[in-house]
């Protein structure tokens, strides 16, 4: 049985978010980025409730003054590792929610110019090629940043902290590094992953728009 406008409108729409690419996109590409959505958001939902609970509650100093430790956590974890993914998660869904409604238009828009531009097969790849490009900018822009917060990707165990409201020598201890680096790993696995599914996307329609802008190419007629 065909499927209705409506119930296909909201396939795709549904398949954008999740995604975060457009219907141009392969069904593969679409069905691997979904299932790698749900992953991210499943070791951030698993991380939440185990190791990013209570941070400062299994990071210990070799201190007995009050503000040492808090201050010492801070230098150690600028941001919780929590929090940056969980920014970019939101980054990535509102890129979603644009190429949705990037796509949403193109079947609701009134009859008119507006409505057969956007149904115009070169101009839907225009437009994706700007979303694959902006969604593999997010990805890459996340990854170099936490590679800089962490200086290297991964968290280390023990620093020694130079705290001003800190004793001289301050050793502290993070129990939980371990299990935190694994999770964040996983999650710099998947957004690069993303990133060269998008990659692989973002080369395969510039070469149907260079093959189209070939092929489409008016021929001079030759007057004798």
């Amino acid at each position: 049985m065909a499927m209705s406008p409506e119930a296909f409108q909201e396939v795709e729409t549904a398949t954008c978010i999740l995604s975060g690419v457009a219907s141009t996109a392969s069904k593969i590409s679409r069905g691997i980025l979904s299932v790698l959505f749900f992953i991210r958001f499943g070791i951030l939902l698993l991380g939440c409730k185990t190791v990013w609970y209570d941070e400062e509650k299994y990071f210990l100093c070799n201190s007995t003054r009050l503000l040492c430790m808090p201050s010492c956590f801070d230098e150690f974890s600028p941001i919780s590792s929590f929090n940056f993914f969980g920014l970019q998660m939101v980054a990535l869904l509102t890129h979603s929610l644009c190429v949705a409604c990037f796509t949403h238009s193109a079947f609701q828009a009134k009859e008119g110019w507006l409505q057969d531009q956007l149904r115009r097969k070169k101009v839907q790849l225009y437009l994706h090629v700007i979303g694959l490009t902006s969604r593999i900018l997010i990805e890459v822009l996340f990854i170099l940043t936490y590679y800089k917060i962490t200086e290297g990707f991964v968290h280390r165990r023990t620093i020694h902290c130079h705290s001003t409201l800190c004793e001289k020598s301050v050793i502290c201890t993070d129990v939980n590094s371990t299990v935190k680096n694994i999770f964040s790993l996983c999650l710099c696995a998947a957004s690069a992953t993303s990133a060269m599914i998008c990659l692989g996307e973002l080369v395969t329609s510039l070469q149907h728009i260079t093959r189209s802008s070939t092929t489409q190419a008016p021929c001079k007629k030759q007057h004798f």
